[in-house]
């Protein structure tokens, strides 16, 4: 969710340097790498566990919903 709503300290550095044509380039790269970078450990850390992740925000509808949000 952090990634899809700005939700990092960094983010606010981003913006504050470049404004929302940063920011949006800075999310966008982060979903774009979200799988192999997040997900990928995240999941070999829950199924180390026996347990499976569930990760509601990324349901399509969910992600379809947040990309509609403008950042301004």
């Amino acid at each position: 969710a952090d990634e899809q709503l700005a939700g990092y300290g960094r983010h606010r550095v981003v913006f504050a340097r470049g404004g929302y044509d940063a920011l949006r380039d800075e999310l966008y790269m982060e979903k774009q790498r979200l799988w192999t970078r997040n997900l990928g450990r995240d999941d070999r850390c829950i199924s180390d566990h026996g347990r499976e992740a569930r990760f509601p925000f990324l349901d399509e509808e969910v992600v379809e919903f947040l990309e509609k949000i403008p950042l301004e």
